[in-house]
């Protein structure tokens, strides 16, 4: 299907049967379709559009849903598809970046044709794509191909090899414009999810990728020096974090989780923290924290896509709204989502829209990945 094509989505509700909430599903059960990674944008800068990724056409390509009209407009047409989930918007401008094999693309909302902005050297692979909140550039890392032993389909089967093959890393910033790529940090660890601040584009969080518990995993370099900090030092087997990312205001939040044995039970918290390392505050959860969370705007609610609760036995399934009170983080279930978790684009990595006043997330309930909206609103 070329660019510029449009398909007209009959959006369709129902009613969560556990919580009485309305779902609304925003794609019609074509192929997979997702959005992208949950720690990037997704929204256009009016709110009004998603970024999409689906292989409807048989590979996946890159899509603008306008929520307002249900028009899901085709922005790419790549002969070996893109990345499904490294695609970003990028800020106040009327664009997105994504990746196609080895090169880095700026693709325009209007139909017009996508431009390489950088190539990825042979031998090396992109990871998901952190814009600036001006959109002028995209931060990412390109990680070294390996022949992993140990891979078996199955999700996360060859991460330990992964990790102790220890491939070099590169940490790239790429002008959006075209105008030129520089190399921010590099080392011989395997990393992967990189995070520029929304409200400093020199800070870069990043991570160095495998089991959490084995792995520092929160570092932070100064684009402008190269100068590169751990966060949250972690004691190896016995603390763990993870699924990090900026809050509006510039703070980061990860999960993490503390026990005093390698085989004891964990205590789990929402941790948030300046990236200079300063005034963390610790949000301790009663039991399991939820997975892949997101903070509103507004950062009155935290959004994860499990809540395990002693009422909620298949509290897995379950879209889960968090509030911080005191020094608790306290969970109530949002609706179901019923996701098999069997791959990546199977996950529901929910995100707040702009306004905070709803949640998108996906899931493969119907046979095939959707993206699903519903309000999120704190009942207590």
């Amino acid at each position: 299907m070329p660019i510029g094509d449009v398909t007209k989505i009959d959006f369709s509700q129902a009613t969560d049967p556990h919580t009485g909430v309305e779902v609304t599903r925003l794609t019609e059960n074509q192929g997979d379709t997702i959005f992208p990674y949950f720690t990037q944008p997704v929204f256009t800068g009016d709110g009004g559009g998603l970024l999409l990724s689906s292989n409807r056409t048989g590979q996946w390509q890159a899509y603008l849903l306008e929520l307002a009209s249900g028009r899901l407009v085709q922005l790419t047409d790549e002969p070996g598809g893109i990345s499904c989930h490294a695609s970003a918007v990028l800020p106040t401008e009327a664009a997105c970046a994504v990746t196609a094999s080895q090169a880095v693309k700026r693709v325009p909302f209007d139909g017009g044709p996508s431009e390489t902005i950088y190539e990825v050297p042979d031998g090396f692979r992109p990871s998901i794509l952190s814009p600036t909140a001006d959109g002028s550039s995209v931060t990412f890392a390109y990680s070294e191909k390996l022949n992993l032993s140990t891979h078996t389909g199955r999700i996360y089967s060859d991460m330990l090899e992964h990790l102790y093959r220890r491939p070099a890393c590169v940490i790239m910033r790429v002008q959006t414009d075209g105008s030129g790529a520089a190399a921010l940090w590099g080392e011989r660890e395997w990393i992967s999810h990189v995070n520029v601040s929304p409200t400093d584009p020199d800070l870069v969080c990043f991570c160095h990728e495998g089991p959490w518990e084995l792995v520092q995993r929160l570092w932070t370099v100064r684009a402008s020096t190269h100068e590169v900090w751990p966060l949250l030092l972690q004691r190896r087997h016995l603390d763990r974090s993870g699924h990090e990312y900026f809050t509006a205001s510039g703070r980061l939040v990860t999960q993490w989780s503390i026990r005093e044995t390698p085989s004891s039970s964990a205590v789990c918290y929402n941790a948030i923290v300046d990236p200079s390392g300063e005034n963390l505050r610790m949000f301790r959860y009663d039991g399991p924290n939820p997975n892949h969370i997101q903070t509103s705007p507004d950062e009155t609610l935290l959004v994860g896509d499990t809540c395990i609760l002693p009422e909620l036995p298949d509290g897995g399934s379950f879209m889960c709204l968090v509030k911080h009170e005191g020094d608790r983080a306290l969970k109530q279930p949002l609706c179901r989502h019923d996701a098999s978790w069997k791959t990546q684009h199977s996950h529901p990595h929910p995100v707040f829209t702009p306004d905070g006043a709803a949640v998108v997330f996906n899931s493969d309930r119907g046979g095939h990945s959707n993206v699903y909206l519903t309000r999120a609103e704190w009942r207590r």
